[in-house]
C-alpha cells in the first residue's frame, strides 16, 4: 500500500476525448477534464461557473428558427440583429429596442383593393394610383421637372404628441430608385421631418410629432427620373419592437453573410439581390437593394448575336437581341434577368443599363444609367452582368485594401470580384474605352483541378484568406497592393472549408472544416515558412458531435470562442494561442425542450456598454447573446437571452447571476442623507415607501452601520422616513453611528414577484439577497417567496459539472493505470465560492457548507476563498474520479489536490 498525492492546478485544457482517456503521458492530460459542463475555463487555469443567461425578449415567431447577427459601428455603438422570417429586429444595451404606446395608426397601408384614405398632393404632371397587380400605391411623377411630383399623403391622429413615433414602409422599384418621405404639422408640410430620400427597399423612420393630426407624405420627384415608383406595407409601430421587413426566408437565414463599413452592413446570399443595412439612428434603419455601378460582367459576347438599344438614354428603352444564341444558355432573356446589368459599345465608348422588365426572350426593357453612343446600332460588342437571378448572386464578401471583394455566384462559384478602390459599389472595369487603371474593378477565378467553391473570406492585416471547398487560398501581388493586372492567388493548405463564417483572432483564422466536426486554425508558421491548418479539436474529438453551425469570438474578458452545435449544445473554447491554452467546455442551458435539454440555436457577441436599463455595466467585456428554444408550459418558446457577467470579488453577493432565462428584482431608491440620531432619519427623495415596509440598506458611505441591514419604515414623508426595528418596532438609535458621508441604496423587501410570464408553469431557482431560497413554481407570471427579500435573481436552474480524468499520480512500481486505488481526502483551492457538492459520481455527492458559527443566520453566508480539506466518500476501484457540482451561486475552482491510497500490487 502506497499513499500518494496528486495535484491539478489547472483545468484549462478542457474536456478530453474518450480516445485520450489513457494518455497519462500526454502533457495536457494534467490540465484536462473528462467533463466540463457550464464552466468557463480561465486562461489562468481555474474553472469558473458560467454566468446565467438573462431573459431579454421572445422572438418574432416561436415557430421560426431565427438567427442573431452583429451590427457594430464602433466598440461603443453595437447592436445585435434578430433575423427572422422576412423580419429584422434590433437589440442594444442588453435590451430590445422598442417603441412606446402612441395610439397612432396608418389607414389602408397595404392597399389590398384601392388607395382610399390617401390624399393626392401631386404637383405638375404627377399623380398617384392603385397598382391592382402588385397591391401597392404608385407615385407617378409624369415629367422630369422638379415640380413634377407624384405625392400621396395621409393625416394621422395621435394621443402622444411629443413622443417618438416610428413608421415602417417599403419602397418598390429598381435598385437605386428613390422617393422622399416627410412628416408635417399641416397638409403638404414637412415641419416635423424634412424630406428624406429612401431607396428601393425596407425602412423604419423615427420622428416626434408635435401636433395631432400629423401628416405623412411620400413623394416621387420627376427630376430624379420620370419613372413610377411605388410604396407599400406602411404602418406605424405602436407599443412594439422596432423592426423592418426583409426579403429573406427562414431556410436562408444561416447563409446570409457580409462585411460592415461604418453604418452600413452588406448582406449577401446567392438567391437574393445584395442588400445593405443602413443605420441612421437607434430607431431609424433602412435595408436597401444595392445599386451596383457598371459591373461586374461576364466575358463579352463572342457569338454572332447582336443587341440594339431603342434609344441612347431613357428609363424604359428596349434592348433587342437578333437571336437567343449565346444568351442564358441559348434561352434568351429570362424573367430572372430583371435587375441585371448590360454593357454596350457601338464603336469606342461603353454605356450601361439595368434591365427593369422582360417583354420576350429577345426584348428586354432597361433603364440607361450611362448613356449609349448616339443612334445605337446592332452590334455584337455587349456584355451581360455576372450577377442576377439567372446566374445567381454573390454569397460571400469582405473588405480588403480599400476594395469590397465578393465571390461565389451559382454559375461562378470560384470567381471573386473586387470593386474599384474606395468605391465599394462601383465595378467599372475600365475607363469606358477599354483602358484598365490600377484602381479599376477586378476579377479572378481560382485555378484548380476541381471546383473550389468559395465559402468565406477573412481579411486582416495584409492578408485576405479565402476558404474554399478545396482548401485555403491567399492572394498576393508583385507590387504593394493588388490591382486588376497584378494579382496572384495560390492555395496554401488543403483543408476543405465549410460554409460557416470563420473567426479571426489576431493573425489566426479559425474555421470549420467541411465535415462540421473539426475546427482548424489557419496561421503562418515561421518554423516551416508556410501556412498551416492544425486541428484544434484534436484533444476533444467528441465535443463537436452533431456538427458546428455557428462561431463567434468574445475577446474580453477571457478570450472565448463560442460555437453552436447542430443539436443545440453551446460550446466554449478558451483560446490563448500565445500561451498554448486551448480548452473546450460544453454548456447546457437551464430548462428543457420536449423532454431533452434546452436548445441553443444561435450565438453572437457584441462589445459591452453601460446603457440605460442594464443591471450591470458591461463596459470592457463582450456580451454574448443567444437564442434558446425550450418547452414552456407545454408550448415551444424561443427567447433571446444574454450571458451575464462573472462574479468578481468586489461585487455584492446579491448581484450573483447564476440562473438561466432570469429576471432580477432590484428597484433601489437613492439615499441622499441619514441622521445620527434616535431614530435614524433617512432622506430619499420620492422614495414611495409606506409605514411598516421593511427596507434593506446598502452602499452607504460613512454611516456604514446601516449596510446590509433591514429596518422597518416609520413616520414616512414624501422624501424621508424613520428607521425602526423589524422585530419590536423600537427606534433605531444612531447616535453612536458614524456620520453619513454620501450615497446609499434602499430596497423594499417583498414576497410576491411578478414579470415571469415567459416562465409560466416552470419551477424556478432563486437567489434572494445573496442566499439560496426554496424553489417556486411560476403561476400567472408570479411567484411568492417564503421570506421577503429586496434583491432577487429568479430563473431556470442549471448545474455545473466537473469530472476529472484518470488519476495520474505516480506508482513507484510503474504506471497507476489499472491499479486499485481509493481517494481518501481532497483539498479544494477555491475563489468566491458559496456551496460545493463532490463525490465519485453524480449519484454519490457530499456537500460543503462554508457558513461558520460567527455568520448571522438571518443573512446569506459569505463567499469562501481559500483552501479546504474534506474526507472523500470514495471506494476502492481501478479508475477513480472526482465529480464536482454546485447550486446557482458563484463558484471558482483554482486547484484540486486528492490524497490517494494506492495498492501497488493489484
Amino acid at each position: 500500500m502506497t499513499r500518494v498525492h496528486d495535484f491539478q492546478p489547472s483545468f484549462n485544457s478542457g474536456e478530453f476525448s474518450p480516445r485520450l482517456a489513457a494518455r497519462l503521458d500526454f502533457v495536457k492530460h494534467k490540465s484536462g477534464l473528462k467533463k466540463c459542463e457550464n464552466l468557463i475555463l480561465l486562461p489562468e487555469g481555474g474553472a469558473m461557473r458560467r454566468g446565467g443567461s438573462r431573459y431579454v425578449a421572445g422572438i418574432k415567431s416561436d415557430s421560426v428558427k431565427e438567427r442573431l447577427k452583429r451590427f457594430q459601428f464602433s466598440v461603443t455603438q453595437a447592436y445585435a440583429l434578430e433575423l427572422g422570417e422576412k423580419i429584422m429586429r434590433f437589440y442594444r444595451h442588453q435590451g430590445q429596442i422598442t417603441v412606446a404606446d402612441t395610439t397612432a395608426a396608418v389607414t389602408n397601408g397595404t392597399f389590398p383593393t384601392n388607395i382610399t384614405d390617401w390624399d393626392d398632393r401631386s404637383t405638375g404632371g404627377g399623380s398617384i394610383a392603385h397598382d391592382a397587380t402588385n397591391l401597392d400605391m404608385d407615385l407617378v411623377p409624369g415629367g422630369t421637372a422638379s415640380t413634377d411630383i407624384g405625392w400621396g399623403e395621409q393625416d394621422i391622429t395621435t394621443g402622444s404628441t411629443g413622443t417618438e413615433h416610428v413608421i415602417k414602409f417599403r419602397v418598390v422599384g429598381d435598385p437605386g430608385d428613390k422617393i422622399e418621405f416627410q412628416v408635417g404639422t399641416a397638409a403638404s408640410g414637412a415641419q416635423t421631418l424634412a424630406a428624406v430620400e429612401k431607396e428601393t427597399g425596407y425602412h423604419c423612420v423615427a420622428f416626434t410629432p408635435t401636433t395631432s393630426p400629423f401628416y405623412i407624405g411620400f413623394r416621387n420627384v420627376g427630376s430624379n427620373a420620370n419613372k413610377t415608383i411605388s410604396v407599400d406595407d406602411i404602418s406605424i409601430i405602436d407599443n412594439a419592437p422596432v423592426e423592418i421587413d426583409t426579403p429573406w426566408a427562414e431556410a436562408d437565414l444561416y447563409t446570409i453573410e457580409g462585411p460592415q463599413s461604418a453604418d452600413v452592413l452588406y448582406q449577401f446570399h446567392t438567391s437574393y439581390p445584395t442588400h445593405k443595412l443602413q443605420r441612421f439612428g437607434h430607431t431609424t434603419w433602412s435595408l436597401v437593394e444595392v445599386a451596383w455601378t457598371d459591373g461586374p460582367y461576364l466575358d463579352e459576347n463572342s457569338t454572332t448575336t447582336t443587341l440594339i438599344p431603342s434609344a441612347a438614354t431613357g428609363v424604359a428603352i428596349n434592348l433587342t437581341l437578333s437571336s437567343i444564341k449565346g444568351i442564358n444558355n441559348d434561352l434568351g432573356w429570362q424573367s430572372t434577368d430583371v435587375g441585371r446589368l448590360v454593357r454596350y459599345k457601338k464603336t469606342t465608348i461603353y454605356g450601361w443599363a439595368v434591365i427593369v422588365s422582360i417583354t420576350s426572350t429577345t426584348v428586354a426593357v432597361a433603364h440607361v444609367k450611362k448613356s449609349f453612343e448616339a443612334t445605337p446600332t446592332a452590334v455584337t460588342t455587349f456584355s451581360l452582368g455576372a450577377w442576377s437571378g439567372t446566374t445567381g448572386y454573390p454569397q460571400v464578401a469582405s473588405f480588403f485594401e480599400q476594395r469590397l471583394y465578393v465571390a461565389a455566384t451559382t454559375d461562378q462559384p470560384q470567381t471573386l470580384w473586387g470593386s474599384q478602390t474606395a468605391d465599394f459599389e462601383n465595378h467599372t472595369p475600365d475607363d469606358f474605352s477599354g483602358t484598365i487603371e490600377d484602381d479599376d474593378a477586378l476579377n479572378f477565378t481560382l485555378s484548380a483541378d476541381d471546383v473550389n467553391a468559395i465559402r468565406w473570406f477573412s481579411a486582416g492585416g495584409d492578408t485576405l484568406v479565402i476558404g474554399t471547398d478545396g482548401g485555403e487560398w491567399v492572394p498576393t501581388a508583385s507590387g504593394i497592393v493588388i490591382t486588376p493586372l497584378d494579382i496572384t492567388i495560390k492555395r496554401q493548405t488543403t483543408k476543405k472549408a465549410a460554409q460557416v463564417p470563420p473567426v479571426r483572432v489576431d493573425g489566426t483564422v479559425l474555421f470549420v472544416q467541411k465535415g462540421l466536426r473539426k475546427i482548424r486554425e489557419f496561421v503562418f508558421s515561421f518554423e516551416v515558412d508556410s501556412y498551416v491548418s492544425p486541428n484544434i479539436t484534436r484533444t476533444a474529438q467528441h465535443i463537436t458531435t452533431g456538427g458546428i453551425i455557428e462561431l463567434d469570438y468574445a475577446e474580453e474578458p477571457d478570450s472565448l470562442i463560442w460555437a453552436v452545435r447542430n443539436d443545440g449544445q453551446l460550446l466554449s473554447l478558451t483560446y490563448r494561442r500565445e500561451e498554448d491554452t486551448v480548452g473546450w467546455g460544453r454548456h447546457i442551458l437551464g430548462g428543457s425542450f420536449q423532454g431533452g435539454n434546452a436548445v441553443v440555436e444561435s450565438v453572437v457577441t457584441i462589445p459591452g456598454a453601460n446603457g440605460s436599463g442594464q443591471f450591470q455595466d458591461s463596459t470592457g467585456r463582450d456580451e454574448v447573446l443567444i437564442i434558446v428554444k425550450r418547452t414552456i408550459n407545454g408550448t415551444t418558446k424561443r427567447f433571446i437571452e444574454f450571458l451575464e457577467k462573472d462574479y468578481e470579488t468586489e461585487d455584492a453577493q446579491e448581484d450573483a447571476y447564476y440562473v438561466d432565462s432570469m429576471i432580477t428584482l432590484d428597484s433601489p431608491v437613492t439615499i441622499t442623507g441619514a441622521t445620527a440620531a434616535s431614530p435614524v432619519v433617512i432622506t430619499a427623495p420620492a422614495h414611495g415607501f409606506s409605514d411598516a415596509d421593511e427596507v434593506r440598506h446598502t452602499d452607504v458611505k460613512g454611516m456604514t452601520e446601516l449596510n446590509t441591514n433591514t429596518y422597518k419604515v416609520a413616520n414616512k414623508t414624501a422624501n424621508t422616513y424613520e428607521l425602526t426595528s423589524p422585530d419590536d418596532d423600537s427606534n433605531i438609535d444612531g447616535t453612536a453611528f458614524t456620520a453619513y458621508i454620501s450615497g446609499g441604496k434602499a430596497n423594499k423587501k417583498v414576497t410576491a414577484i411578478s414579470g415571469l410570464d415567459h416562465l409560466e408553469g416552470e419551477t424556478v431557482r432563486i437567489l434572494a439577497d445573496g442566499a439560496i431560497a426554496p424553489n417556486q413554481t411560476v403561476s400567472s407570471g408570479t411567484i411568492t417567496l417564503d421570506s421577503a427579500a429586496s434583491v432577487v435573481q429568479i430563473g431556470l436552474g442549471y448545474t455545473h459539472k466537473l469530472e476529472t480524468l484518470k488519476i495520474s499520480a505516480g506508482n513507484p512500481a510503474g504506471t497507476p493505470l489499472g491499479k486499485i486505488k481509493r481517494i481518501y481526502g481532497l483539498v479544494f483551492a477555491l475563489l468566491n465560492s458559496h456551496t460545493l457538492s463532490f463525490g465519485k459520481d453524480s449519484s454519490n455527492l457530499d456537500s460543503i457548507d462554508f457558513r461558520v458559527v460567527t455568520d448571522p443566520m438571518d443573512a446569506a453566508a459569505p463567499l469562501f476563498t481559500g483552501e479546504r480539506f474534506v474526507p472523500f466518500p470514495g471506494q476502492w476501484d481501478r479508475d477513480v474520479r472526482i465529480v464536482i457540482e454546485s447550486d446557482p451561486v458563484p463558484f471558482t475552482l483554482l486547484a484540486l489536490a486528492p490524497e490517494i491510497n494506492l495498492n501497488t500490487m493489484k
